[in-house]
C-alpha cells in the first residue's frame, strides 16, 4: 500500500514538472517569436516569470489524452482540436477576468473572434505529433530523478509560480506589446 501511495505522489510530481517544462517552453517560443517578428524582447503573458500557463495546461492535457490515442497518426488531429479549445477557452477566461487580451489573431486566416486561428491550430497539431514521442521520454527522465530532489524541485518552482500568480491577480503583466484593453 505504501508503494502505490509513493508511486501516485511521484507520478503527480512528474506531471507537475511536465506542466512547468511546457509552460517555460511556451514562454521561450513566444518571446523568441516576438523578438523575430517585432525585433524586440517582450515578456509575453499574464505572469512575470518565464512561463506561460496556457502552454503548460495544453501540454499536460495533450499528453494525457495522447497516451490513450491509437493509432498514433491521430495525434495531430487531437492536438489541433484540444489545443484550439484550450486556447479559445483561455482567451475567454482572461478577457472576462482582466478585461484585456493577451493575443489577437483577428485578420489571420481562419480566425475565430481573434482567439484562435488556423496557424495556431496547426501549431497545436505539430505539438500533438511531437508530444507522442517526447512526453514518454520526459516522464521517464523525471521518474528517474532522486525522489527528494524531484520533490524539492516541485516545491521550489511551485512556490515561485504561486507568488507570480498572486502578483498577477493584483497587477497582471500587461501593456504595449503584451496586452490590449477590450
Amino acid at each position: 500500500m505504501v508503494v502505490s501511495a509513493y508511486r501516485r505522489e511521484a507520478a503527480a510530481e512528474e506531471w507537475l514538472l511536465l506542466f512547468f517544462l511546457f509552460s517555460v517552453a511556451g514562454w521561450v517560443w513566444e518571446v523568441g517569436l516576438t523578438a523575430c517578428t517585432w525585433g524586440q524582447w517582450v515578456n509575453r503573458g499574464l505572469l512575470r516569470g518565464p512561463w506561460l500557463p496556457v502552454y503548460g495546461v495544453g501540454g499536460v492535457v495533450l499528453t494525457a489524452v495522447l497516451e490513450k490515442i491509437r493509432p498514433r497518426w491521430a495525434a495531430p488531429l487531437a492536438g489541433a482540436v484540444l489545443g484550439g479549445m484550450i486556447e479559445y477557452g483561455t482567451a475567454l477566461a482572461l478577457e472576462w477576468r482582466f478585461r484585456q487580451r493577451w493575443w489577437d489573431y483577428s485578420g489571420l486566416p481562419g480566425s475565430l473572434q481573434g482567439r484562435v486561428c488556423l496557424m495556431s491550430v496547426a501549431g497545436f497539431a505539430l505539438a500533438g505529433w511531437g508530444l507522442v514521442w517526447a512526453a514518454p521520454v520526459l516522464r521517464g527522465w523525471f521518474s528517474r530523478m532522486r525522489p527528494d530532489f524531484r520533490t524539492a524541485l516541485c516545491r521550489g518552482i511551485g512556490l515561485l509560480y504561486a507568488l507570480d500568480w498572486a502578483l498577477a491577480l493584483v497587477i497582471p503583466n500587461a501593456g504595449t506589446g503584451i496586452s490590449c484593453p477590450l
